[in-house]
Formats: C-alpha cells, sequence, structure tokens
C-alpha cells in the first residue's frame, strides 16, 4: 500500500486509519454491528438476518484486508464474521444464490496478499509436520472413495483446508506475523480473543433474554441450533480471560462469564469439557498469578456456595442437557436399537477404519448417510477427531497426526511462560471438544486460529520478553534434596 500512497499525508492518515483499527472502538463498533444483526435474528428467527449479517461483517473484514497487513487488524472482524456465520444453518444454497456479493471480497482479498505480500518460509516448526500431515489427508480414501465423492467441492475444501492449504497459510502467517510492533504481540492477541469470547457470550445471554417466555415454558435450557459452534469459540477463548484477568484483575471474572454462556448453550461438550477447562484455567492462575490468589479464592468459594445453595434449581434448569447427557452415556455402555447419533458414528468408525486400515476411506466418503443425512456443502463427520481420523486416512493418518500433536506440544511447552500455559490450555481444550465434534478439523476457523496461535507463540518465545514460570522448578528441587539425603 505504501507502494501506491505516495503523499506523505496520505500515507500519515492510512497510518492513523490502522491505529483505529486495532483499537477498543473499532472493536465497539463491530460489537454493535454485530450485535444488532445478532439480536434480530433471535427476534425474528429469519434466515435472512443472519445471512445478511454476515455479509455485512465479511465487508468489514474485506475493508481491513485493503487498509492494512496487520494479521492481528482482521482477525477481530473475521472471528465475529464467523459467529454471525454459525447461525446460517443450511443455507449453503442462500449464499450461491447471492455469489455474486462476495466476488468484490476476492479482490480484496487478493489486494492485500499482493500490496503487503512478503516472502514466504518455511522456517517454521510446524511445516514439517503439517506437510506430513498433508500428504496424509490426501492419500485418505485412495484406492477406495469414488473418484466423484473425492473431488467432491467440501471434500477438497476440508482437504486442502487440513492439509496443503493450511500450510500455505502457516508459511503467510509466518512471514507477516512479528514482534516489531508498536504493541505487545502477546497483549492484543489476548485482548482480541477476549472481545471475541465476550460476544459469543452476548449472543446466547441476548437469546436467552430475547426468548424469555421459552425459557419460562420450558423451565431452563432450551434448544439452540449454533450451540456446538458457541461453545468451542468459548472454550478457545476461555483461558484467554484468565490471562487478561493477570494485568486487568476485573477481566478474570470474563472467564467465569465464559462458562455460564457455555452452560445456557445447552452443548453437552460443553458441560463436560468446558468444566474441566475451568478447572485447569483456576488452577493455572492460582499457581502461578500469585497476587490474585486471594481474589481466585473469594470468587470461587462465592460460586461454591452459590452452587451449594441453589444447587436444586441449578439441577432443574439444566435439566435439558442432563438428560441429553445421560441418554448418551446409557446408549454408549449399554446400546440399543435407538443408540444416539453420535455413538453410532463411532461404532461406524472403527468399522471403516478395520475395513480400510492402511488410507482410511476419505474425507468425502458418504457412506454413513443412512446415520445422519448431512446438510449440503458438510463433510459426513463421525464426530470424533480420533475416530476420524483413523476412518478417513487410516494408519498413514494417524502417524501423522500424532507427530503434529507432539511437535505443537513441544513448541508450545519448548518455554514455559504464562501465554504458552494459556495458548496450551485453549488448544487442548478444543482438543477436548473434538472428541465429540469436528472441532479441530475444521479449517475455518478452529484450525486456522490454532495455526496463527502456534506461530504467535514461535514468534513471541524470542521475540518478547516473557518471565518464566516454574512449572518443573519444584519437582527439580525436590528430586535433588533427595539425591543429597541418599
Amino acid at each position: 500500500m505504501e507502494y501506491i500512497l505516495k503523499s506523505e499525508n496520505a500515507l500519515k492518515k492510512l497510518e492513523s486509519i490502522r491505529k483505529f483499527l486495532l483499537s477498543d472502538k473499532w472493536v465497539a463498533i463491530l460489537f454493535t454491528v454485530a450485535g444488532v444483526f445478532a439480536c434480530l435474528h433471535s427476534f425474528f428467527p429469519k434466515e435472512q438476518f443472519q445471512i445478511w449479517g454476515t455479509v455485512v461483517l465479511a465487508y468489514f473484514t474485506g475493508v481491513t484486508f485493503v487498509l492494512s497487513g496487520d494479521i492481528m487488524t482482521m482477525l477481530t472482524p473475521a472471528m465475529f464474521t464467523y459467529l454471525i456465520a454459525i447461525r446460517c444453518y443450511n443455507s449453503l444454497s442462500t449464499f450461491m444464490g447471492i455469489a455474486w456479493v462476495f466476488i468484490p471480497l476476492i479482490f480484496m482479498l487478493l489486494f492485500n496478499i499482493i500490496a503487503y505480500r512478503k516472502k514466504l518460509t518455511t522456517k517454521g516448526s510446524q511445516f514439517k509436520p503439517m506437510l506430513f500431515v498433508s500428504v496424509a489427508v490426501t492419500l485418505g480414501g485412495i484406492g477406495f472413495i469414488s473418484a466423484k465423492d473425492y473431488f467432491a467441492g467440501s471434500s477438497i475444501y476440508h482437504m486442502l483446508g487440513m492439509g496443503f492449504g493450511m500450510v500455505l497459510i502457516y508459511c503467510f502467517f509466518y512471514a507477516k506475523i512479528d514482534t516489531n510492533n508498536d504493541y505487545s504481540l502477546i497483549d492484543k492477541l489476548t485482548k482480541i480473543m477476549v472481545f471475541v469470547g465476550l460476544f459469543a457470550s452476548f449472543m446466547v445471554l441476548a437469546h436467552y433474554i430475547i426468548n424469555i417466555n421459552t425459557v419460562i415454558d420450558k423451565g431452563g435450557i432450551f434448544y439452540i441450533r449454533w450451540r456446538n459452534n458457541a461453545s468451542t469459540i468459548l472454550m478457545i477463548t476461555m483461558p484467554f480471560a484468565f490471562l487478561r484477568g493477570n494485568k486487568k484483575s476485573y477481566a478474570t471474572i470474563f472467564g467465569f462469564i465464559f462458562y455460564l454462556a457455555m452452560l445456557l448453550t445447552g452443548s453437552r461438550g460443553g458441560m463436560i469439557f468446558g468444566s474441566i477447562e475451568i478447572v485447569m484455567c483456576i488452577v493455572m492462575f492460582v499457581l502461578y498469578d500469585r497476587r490474585r490468589r486471594l481474589a481466585y479464592a473469594i470468587i470461587c468459594m462465592c460460586l461454591l456456595f452459590g452452587v451449594l445453595i441453589f444447587l436444586p434449581q441449578i439441577t432443574q434448569f439444566l435439566n435439558y442437557t442432563f438428560v441429553r447427557l445421560f441418554n448418551v452415556l446409557n446408549d454408549f455402555l449399554l446400546g440399543g436399537a435407538d443408540t444416539e447419533t453420535r455413538v453410532r458414528h463411532y461404532a461406524r468408525g472403527v468399522e471403516d477404519f478395520l475395513n480400510q486400515p492402511i488410507f482410511g476411506t476419505g474425507l468425502g466418503y458418504m457412506g454413513n448417510r443412512d446415520i445422519f443425512k448431512n446438510k449440503a456443502g458438510a463433510l459426513c463427520w463421525y464426530h470424533c477427531e480420533p475416530i476420524q481420523i483413523a476412518a478417513s486416512f487410516g494408519v498413514v493418518g494417524i502417524v501423522a497426526f500424532v507427530y503434529q500433536f507432539i511437535k505443537r506440544n513441544m513448541l508450545i511447552w519448548k518455554k514455559a511462560t504464562l501465554f504458552n500455559m494459556t495458548i496450551f490450555l485453549s488448544y487442548i481444550s478444543l482438543e477436548m471438544m473434538s472428541l465429540v465434534n469436528p472441532g479441530i478439523l475444521c479449517p475455518m476457523p478452529y484450525l486456522l486460529l490454532i495455526t496463527l496461535f502456534l506461530v504467535v507463540v514461535e514468534k513471541c518465545d524470542d521475540g518478547e520478553p516473557q518471565e518464566k514460570i516454574p512449572i518443573f522448578k519444584k519437582f527439580k528441587d525436590k528430586t535433588k534434596k533427595k539425591v543429597k539425603v541418599n
């Protein structure tokens, strides 16, 4: 862009615009616009509100593509766009009907790539494991799946999104992201993810307030179609709220708000794994945020007393989720003619792996539609990451994905800092949610976010001053003492 704008005055104006796009005021505008569309859809559950809300937010994102080459500038509007888009259930045909609307966005993206281009690099530590996964994903189903299913649009999208396409994005992020900014990359990413979590929480809470009559009729939790995606976003963002609380004490309460919103979605995965996650977050920050230990203790004690006092009412309110949870556990343990869809998918996935153990059945395999008929543009998911990897990519995929998992954790744990541990909690929580949903196997936005997080970790380990936390120090000290005594 600087090459295009030769005028010094124009460049100064552009720079002031870029600073605005990184400001809280810009986030407030995005929050307001997205909030209006979210509330409209909750008031009037008609398709056009979330469709055009997605389009409007996508254009906000497109404008940032043109005006800035900073990934952090684009992240907030892109995530708000996604949060509105998750309400567009089975709307592919509608989007296809207005495909012309998105043509300018393609040119905006191309402009960004060209105007702010940087030489791609393969230096990142995750390049090789991602390359191995790409090969495994591409080979998935070879010799078994039909050419029609293999080259279907949804299959190609996910194949590229999990594979070579994401490798290219990783190299792009690695080239674009650096710590030579006038802001802290860690602080900026943390704030953005907190804002994203706050908006996801707002969507859930506003939906309940607007549909209060339904809440009263049901006596508690009611069906929300976009519950799993909202819960997944809240799980990804929750640890960042606690990290933000390390600098701004009030932000700690956001983590508990995210958990509350997660419970209100009615997602079974959110209830189980979100509960595990918030305990991990509390333990982590109680151990290593000494200044706020008392605050954590007071908050936890108040919440515990509140739960004990209102336990019958809370149990009744969450009854809808509990019943669905017990049903799936019962089906998993006992089975039966009307076994829950996910449990049937798990059994079929194991069967498909045993039938095609080397390369699997492939992502585009549609042989499981007798269990659940997937919507247009979607894969026939097994709804469990390990089973999906084994069934779709076979032994080759298992080896590649395990290697990638190890390399990811080696990078995160290479330098023990509060930020890196936050990334670990966010990542491992997404992996937990992926045990019952497609989760991290969805290229946009979940795998994309994890790819971005890993690049930021790698860049900030050397590029930003961070205090190490003594995770293994106490263990080492105890070991040394034992050795000396002996």
